[in-house]
Protein backbone atom coordinates (compact mmCIF):
# COMPACT_ATOMS: atom_id res chain seq x y z
CA UNK A 1 0.00 0.00 0.00
CA UNK A 2 1.40 3.61 -1.03
CA UNK A 3 -0.94 5.43 1.07
CA UNK A 4 -2.69 4.35 4.25
CA UNK A 5 -5.98 2.75 3.40
CA UNK A 6 -9.24 4.88 4.39
CA UNK A 7 -11.26 1.40 4.58
CA UNK A 8 -10.24 -2.42 5.62
CA UNK A 9 -12.10 -5.60 3.91
CA UNK A 10 -11.73 -8.44 6.23
CA UNK A 11 -11.44 -11.93 4.01
CA UNK A 12 -11.55 -14.84 6.64
CA UNK A 13 -10.27 -17.74 5.05
CA UNK A 14 -10.08 -21.80 5.79
CA UNK A 15 -9.40 -24.30 2.98
CA UNK A 16 -11.85 -21.93 0.84
CA UNK A 17 -9.84 -22.50 -2.31
CA UNK A 18 -12.81 -23.44 -5.03
CA UNK A 19 -13.72 -19.96 -5.07
CA UNK A 20 -11.19 -17.64 -3.20
CA UNK A 21 -9.77 -16.04 -6.58
CA UNK A 22 -13.31 -15.26 -7.91
CA UNK A 23 -14.25 -13.63 -4.46
CA UNK A 24 -10.90 -11.78 -4.85
CA UNK A 25 -11.29 -10.26 -7.65
CA UNK A 26 -14.92 -9.27 -7.02
CA UNK A 27 -13.28 -7.12 -4.12
CA UNK A 28 -9.91 -5.61 -6.42
CA UNK A 29 -13.04 -4.69 -9.29
CA UNK A 30 -15.31 -2.28 -6.67
CA UNK A 31 -15.58 1.37 -7.95
CA UNK A 32 -14.38 2.41 -4.71
CA UNK A 33 -10.45 1.33 -4.69
CA UNK A 34 -8.89 3.65 -1.14
CA UNK A 35 -8.91 0.16 0.43
CA UNK A 36 -6.44 -2.75 1.55
CA UNK A 37 -7.73 -6.78 1.28
CA UNK A 38 -6.93 -7.74 4.72
CA UNK A 39 -7.10 -11.72 4.11
CA UNK A 40 -6.62 -13.64 7.69
CA UNK A 41 -5.73 -17.32 6.60
CA UNK A 42 -6.99 -19.72 9.64
CA UNK A 43 -4.48 -22.76 9.30
CA UNK A 44 -5.29 -23.80 5.90
CA UNK A 45 -4.29 -26.93 4.49
CA UNK A 46 -5.37 -26.86 0.88
CA UNK A 47 -3.92 -24.27 -1.46
CA UNK A 48 -5.52 -21.01 0.00
CA UNK A 49 -2.59 -19.18 1.02
CA UNK A 50 -1.04 -20.38 -2.80
CA UNK A 51 -4.03 -18.79 -4.64
CA UNK A 52 -3.71 -15.49 -2.24
CA UNK A 53 0.03 -15.06 -3.11
CA UNK A 54 -0.55 -15.50 -6.76
CA UNK A 55 -2.41 -12.40 -6.96
CA UNK A 56 -0.48 -9.32 -7.24
CA UNK A 57 -2.42 -6.32 -5.98
CA UNK A 58 -0.76 -4.02 -3.51
CA UNK A 59 -4.00 -3.46 -1.47
CA UNK A 60 -3.59 -7.32 -0.29
CA UNK A 61 -2.26 -8.08 2.94
CA UNK A 62 -2.24 -11.56 4.22
CA UNK A 63 -2.15 -12.32 7.54
CA UNK A 64 -1.59 -15.62 8.97
CA UNK A 65 -3.08 -17.82 11.93
CA UNK A 66 -0.71 -20.40 13.33
CA UNK A 67 -3.43 -22.45 13.33
CA UNK A 68 -7.32 -23.20 12.84
CA UNK A 69 -8.35 -21.17 15.66
CA UNK A 70 -11.96 -20.82 14.19
CA UNK A 71 -14.07 -18.09 12.84
CA UNK A 72 -14.36 -16.11 16.43
CA UNK A 73 -11.22 -16.14 16.95
CA UNK A 74 -10.52 -15.29 13.20
CA UNK A 75 -12.74 -12.25 13.21
CA UNK A 76 -11.29 -10.51 16.41
CA UNK A 77 -7.64 -10.46 14.45
CA UNK A 78 -9.73 -8.91 11.29
CA UNK A 79 -10.41 -5.92 14.05
CA UNK A 80 -7.25 -5.66 15.29
CA UNK A 81 -5.23 -5.37 12.35
CA UNK A 82 -7.74 -3.29 10.29
CA UNK A 83 -5.57 0.09 9.44
CA UNK A 84 -9.05 1.58 7.83
CA UNK A 85 -11.65 3.86 9.80
CA UNK A 86 -13.96 1.75 8.52
CA UNK A 87 -14.03 -2.09 7.94
CA UNK A 88 -16.48 -4.42 5.52
CA UNK A 89 -16.66 -8.05 6.35
CA UNK A 90 -16.25 -10.06 2.97
CA UNK A 91 -16.71 -14.11 2.43
CA UNK A 92 -14.09 -16.35 0.82
CA UNK A 93 -16.44 -18.06 -1.52
CA UNK A 94 -19.06 -15.23 -1.90
CA UNK A 95 -19.57 -12.21 -4.30
CA UNK A 96 -19.71 -8.15 -3.87
CA UNK A 97 -21.97 -6.05 -6.17
CA UNK A 98 -19.09 -3.80 -7.90
CA UNK A 99 -20.85 -0.62 -5.77
CA UNK A 100 -21.04 -1.80 -2.72
CA UNK A 101 -18.17 -0.67 -0.87
CA UNK A 102 -18.84 2.64 -1.77
CA UNK A 103 -22.43 2.78 -1.28
CA UNK A 104 -22.19 1.44 2.16
CA UNK A 105 -19.31 3.85 2.95
CA UNK A 106 -21.26 6.49 1.38
CA UNK A 107 -24.11 6.07 3.98
CA UNK A 108 -21.72 5.61 7.31
CA UNK A 109 -20.02 9.01 6.14
CA UNK A 110 -23.50 10.30 6.04
CA UNK A 111 -24.35 8.52 9.33
CA UNK A 112 -21.84 8.95 11.56
CA UNK A 113 -24.47 7.67 14.51
CA UNK A 114 -24.55 4.41 12.84
CA UNK A 115 -22.06 1.65 14.03
CA UNK A 116 -22.53 -1.36 11.22
CA UNK A 117 -24.29 -1.39 8.42
CA UNK A 118 -25.54 -4.39 6.43
CA UNK A 119 -27.09 -4.75 2.40
CA UNK A 120 -29.49 -7.09 1.25
CA UNK A 121 -28.50 -10.18 -0.25
CA UNK A 122 -28.78 -13.11 -2.71
CA UNK A 123 -28.38 -16.34 -2.14
CA UNK A 124 -26.48 -18.22 -5.09
CA UNK A 125 -25.02 -21.97 -5.76
CA UNK A 126 -27.82 -24.08 -4.82
CA UNK A 127 -30.98 -24.10 -6.93
CA UNK A 128 -32.83 -20.92 -7.60
CA UNK A 129 -31.08 -18.18 -6.68
CA UNK A 130 -33.05 -16.48 -3.11
CA UNK A 131 -33.27 -12.90 -2.05
CA UNK A 132 -32.81 -12.29 1.48
CA UNK A 133 -34.03 -9.10 2.52
CA UNK A 134 -34.26 -7.86 6.60
CA UNK A 135 -35.66 -4.53 7.85
CA UNK A 136 -34.27 -1.12 7.00
CA UNK A 137 -35.58 0.36 10.60
CA UNK A 138 -32.82 0.62 13.31
CA UNK A 139 -35.14 -0.24 15.98
CA UNK A 140 -36.44 -2.87 14.55
CA UNK A 141 -33.40 -4.68 13.46
CA UNK A 142 -32.26 -4.02 17.01
CA UNK A 143 -35.78 -5.76 18.61
CA UNK A 144 -35.50 -8.55 15.95
CA UNK A 145 -32.28 -9.76 17.52
CA UNK A 146 -33.89 -10.55 20.71
CA UNK A 147 -34.82 -13.25 18.36
CA UNK A 148 -32.76 -13.77 15.06
CA UNK A 149 -29.94 -11.82 13.05
CA UNK A 150 -31.15 -9.21 11.50
CA UNK A 151 -28.07 -8.10 10.06
CA UNK A 152 -26.39 -10.54 7.12
CA UNK A 153 -23.15 -10.66 8.68
CA UNK A 154 -21.00 -11.05 5.66
CA UNK A 155 -22.16 -7.71 4.17
CA UNK A 156 -21.63 -5.58 7.07
CA UNK A 157 -19.49 -2.51 7.41
CA UNK A 158 -18.37 -1.33 10.58
CA UNK A 159 -17.24 2.07 11.83
CA UNK A 160 -13.83 1.28 13.10
CA UNK A 161 -14.33 4.08 15.97
CA UNK A 162 -17.57 3.33 17.44
CA UNK A 163 -17.13 -0.29 17.34
CA UNK A 164 -13.47 -0.15 19.16
CA UNK A 165 -14.95 2.45 21.13
CA UNK A 166 -17.45 -0.40 22.35
CA UNK A 167 -14.62 -2.84 23.45
CA UNK A 168 -16.77 -5.57 22.17
CA UNK A 169 -15.13 -8.82 21.05
CA UNK A 170 -16.15 -12.32 19.19
CA UNK A 171 -17.18 -15.18 21.10
CA UNK A 172 -14.44 -17.42 20.80
CA UNK A 173 -16.56 -20.36 21.88
CA UNK A 174 -18.89 -19.84 18.65
CA UNK A 175 -18.04 -21.74 15.96
CA UNK A 176 -21.60 -20.17 14.18
CA UNK A 177 -23.52 -17.14 15.17
CA UNK A 178 -20.51 -15.50 16.50
CA UNK A 179 -21.80 -12.24 14.27
CA UNK A 180 -25.27 -12.84 15.56
CA UNK A 181 -23.64 -12.37 19.29
CA UNK A 182 -21.46 -9.52 18.33
CA UNK A 183 -24.38 -7.18 16.72
CA UNK A 184 -27.05 -8.34 19.64
CA UNK A 185 -23.92 -6.75 22.20
CA UNK A 186 -23.56 -4.19 19.78
CA UNK A 187 -27.25 -2.66 19.23
CA UNK A 188 -26.83 -1.32 23.21
CA UNK A 189 -24.02 0.65 22.16
CA UNK A 190 -25.29 2.21 18.65
CA UNK A 191 -28.11 2.28 15.68
CA UNK A 192 -27.65 -0.94 13.03
CA UNK A 193 -28.65 -0.15 9.51
CA UNK A 194 -29.28 -2.04 6.38
CA UNK A 195 -29.10 -0.62 3.11
CA UNK A 196 -32.42 -1.76 1.09
CA UNK A 197 -30.55 -2.88 -1.95
CA UNK A 198 -29.03 -6.13 -2.66
CA UNK A 199 -25.03 -5.60 -3.19
CA UNK A 200 -23.64 -8.81 -1.82
CA UNK A 201 -24.18 -12.50 -3.50
CA UNK A 202 -23.82 -15.22 -0.96
CA UNK A 203 -22.63 -18.83 -1.95
CA UNK A 204 -24.97 -21.70 -0.51
CA UNK A 205 -21.95 -23.93 -1.38
CA UNK A 206 -20.02 -27.30 0.93
CA UNK A 207 -17.53 -24.49 1.80
CA UNK A 208 -19.61 -22.10 4.42
CA UNK A 209 -19.34 -22.62 7.73
CA UNK A 210 -23.19 -22.83 7.92
CA UNK A 211 -23.12 -25.72 5.60
CA UNK A 212 -20.66 -27.79 8.08
CA UNK A 213 -23.32 -27.02 11.44
CA UNK A 214 -26.50 -26.97 9.98
CA UNK A 215 -27.02 -30.82 10.41
CA UNK A 216 -25.74 -30.91 13.63
CA UNK A 217 -28.51 -29.69 15.95
CA UNK A 218 -26.91 -30.42 18.89
CA UNK A 219 -24.70 -27.75 18.01
CA UNK A 220 -26.89 -25.16 16.53
CA UNK A 221 -28.71 -25.65 19.91
CA UNK A 222 -24.89 -24.95 21.97
CA UNK A 223 -24.28 -22.05 20.08
CA UNK A 224 -27.68 -20.10 20.19
CA UNK A 225 -28.08 -21.18 23.97
CA UNK A 226 -25.16 -18.93 24.91
CA UNK A 227 -26.71 -16.19 23.25
CA UNK A 228 -30.34 -16.73 24.27
CA UNK A 229 -29.34 -16.65 27.64
CA UNK A 230 -27.76 -13.09 26.55
CA UNK A 231 -30.76 -11.58 25.59
CA UNK A 232 -32.58 -13.33 28.63
CA UNK A 233 -30.54 -11.28 30.92
CA UNK A 234 -31.35 -8.24 29.09
CA UNK A 235 -35.39 -8.61 29.83
CA UNK A 236 -34.60 -10.14 33.49
CA UNK A 237 -36.25 -12.92 32.48
CA UNK A 238 -35.49 -16.66 34.46
CA UNK A 239 -32.59 -18.60 32.20
CA UNK A 240 -34.03 -22.31 32.98
CA UNK A 241 -34.34 -24.87 30.35
CA UNK A 242 -38.18 -24.48 30.47
CA UNK A 243 -38.50 -20.74 29.20
CA UNK A 244 -35.26 -21.42 27.10
CA UNK A 245 -36.81 -24.51 25.06
CA UNK A 246 -40.16 -22.39 24.74
CA UNK A 247 -37.73 -19.63 23.49
CA UNK A 248 -35.71 -21.97 21.10
CA UNK A 249 -39.36 -23.52 19.78
CA UNK A 250 -40.07 -20.10 18.74
CA UNK A 251 -37.64 -19.33 16.32
CA UNK A 252 -36.69 -22.59 14.96
CA UNK A 253 -38.76 -24.40 11.92
CA UNK A 254 -40.27 -27.44 13.40
CA UNK A 255 -43.69 -27.28 12.95
CA UNK A 256 -46.10 -27.50 16.16
CA UNK A 257 -48.84 -30.83 16.46
CA UNK A 258 -50.43 -29.74 19.64
CA UNK A 259 -52.54 -26.59 21.05
CA UNK A 260 -50.14 -26.56 24.09
CA UNK A 261 -47.29 -25.89 22.41
CA UNK A 262 -48.81 -22.90 20.30
CA UNK A 263 -50.32 -21.70 23.12
CA UNK A 264 -47.15 -21.56 25.36
CA UNK A 265 -45.88 -19.86 22.70
CA UNK A 266 -48.17 -17.24 22.50
CA UNK A 267 -48.27 -16.96 26.18
CA UNK A 268 -44.34 -16.24 26.30
CA UNK A 269 -44.94 -13.66 23.29
CA UNK A 270 -47.14 -12.15 25.97
CA UNK A 271 -44.75 -12.40 28.66
CA UNK A 272 -41.77 -11.00 26.73
CA UNK A 273 -44.06 -7.78 25.64
CA UNK A 274 -44.94 -7.18 29.21
CA UNK A 275 -41.44 -7.53 30.47
CA UNK A 276 -40.06 -4.68 27.76
CA UNK A 277 -42.90 -2.47 28.91
CA UNK A 278 -41.67 -2.60 32.29
CA UNK A 279 -37.62 -2.52 31.41
CA UNK A 280 -38.41 0.04 28.43
CA UNK A 281 -35.28 -2.10 26.96
CA UNK A 282 -36.72 -2.00 23.16
CA UNK A 283 -38.69 0.81 21.46
CA UNK A 284 -42.29 -0.43 22.50
CA UNK A 285 -44.03 0.28 18.95
CA UNK A 286 -40.84 -1.61 17.26
CA UNK A 287 -40.72 -4.96 19.84
CA UNK A 288 -44.43 -5.17 19.35
CA UNK A 289 -44.02 -5.24 15.80
CA UNK A 290 -41.51 -8.00 16.19
CA UNK A 291 -43.41 -9.97 18.58
CA UNK A 292 -47.03 -9.82 15.92
CA UNK A 293 -44.47 -11.00 13.34
CA UNK A 294 -43.23 -13.58 15.58
CA UNK A 295 -47.09 -14.84 16.44
CA UNK A 296 -47.90 -14.97 12.70
CA UNK A 297 -44.43 -17.35 12.39
CA UNK A 298 -45.61 -19.46 14.88
CA UNK A 299 -49.13 -19.50 13.68
CA UNK A 300 -47.66 -20.13 10.12
CA UNK A 301 -46.32 -23.59 11.95
CA UNK A 302 -49.17 -24.25 13.77
CA UNK A 303 -51.24 -24.64 10.71
CA UNK A 304 -51.74 -28.37 10.97
CA UNK A 305 -54.36 -27.94 14.00
CA UNK A 306 -56.78 -26.31 11.38
CA UNK A 307 -59.11 -23.15 10.95
CA UNK A 308 -58.86 -23.08 15.36
CA UNK A 309 -55.30 -21.31 14.73
CA UNK A 310 -56.31 -19.01 12.01
CA UNK A 311 -58.99 -17.73 14.14
CA UNK A 312 -57.00 -17.85 17.37
CA UNK A 313 -54.20 -15.36 15.57
CA UNK A 314 -57.21 -12.62 14.14
CA UNK A 315 -58.81 -12.72 17.71
CA UNK A 316 -55.28 -11.31 19.01
CA UNK A 317 -52.99 -10.41 17.30
CA UNK A 318 -54.51 -7.05 18.64
CA UNK A 319 -52.44 -7.64 21.66
CA UNK A 320 -49.49 -6.60 19.34
CA UNK A 321 -50.65 -3.59 18.51
CA UNK A 322 -50.86 -4.29 14.44
CA UNK A 323 -53.90 -5.12 12.57
CA UNK A 324 -52.41 -7.61 9.92
CA UNK A 325 -48.91 -9.18 9.92
CA UNK A 326 -47.50 -11.32 7.69
CA UNK A 327 -49.75 -12.70 4.73
CA UNK A 328 -53.27 -13.06 6.38
CA UNK A 329 -54.57 -15.00 3.06
CA UNK A 330 -51.76 -17.40 3.26
CA UNK A 331 -52.45 -18.74 7.33
CA UNK A 332 -55.94 -18.82 6.21
CA UNK A 333 -55.13 -21.52 3.14
CA UNK A 334 -52.77 -23.59 5.34
CA UNK A 335 -55.05 -23.60 8.41
CA UNK A 336 -58.02 -24.75 6.15
CA UNK A 337 -56.26 -27.30 4.56
CA UNK A 338 -53.98 -28.15 7.66
CA UNK A 339 -50.87 -27.85 6.06
CA UNK A 340 -48.33 -29.69 7.92
CA UNK A 341 -45.14 -28.99 6.39
CA UNK A 342 -43.06 -25.39 6.77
Amino acid sequence: MTKQPFLTVAMPVFNGQKYLKEAIESVLAQTYDNFELLIIDDGSTDQSVEIIKSIKDPRIRLVQNERNYGVGYTRNVGIDEAKGEYMAWMDCDDLIHPQRLEKQLNYLLQHPEIGICGTWMVRIGEGREKTLKSSTNPEIIKASLFFYPSIYPATAMYNMALVKKTGIRYDRRLLVAEDYDFYFEASFHFPLQNLGEILYSYRASETSIMKKYEDQEAKMLEFHTIINKKAFDKLALEKNEENLIKHRRIKSKHVFDNWKDYMDSFNWLLLLKEQNKKLNLYNLNAFDEVLGNMFYFVSKKSSQLGLRVFFFYLKNLIKFNQKNSGSIFKLFARCLIKYNKF
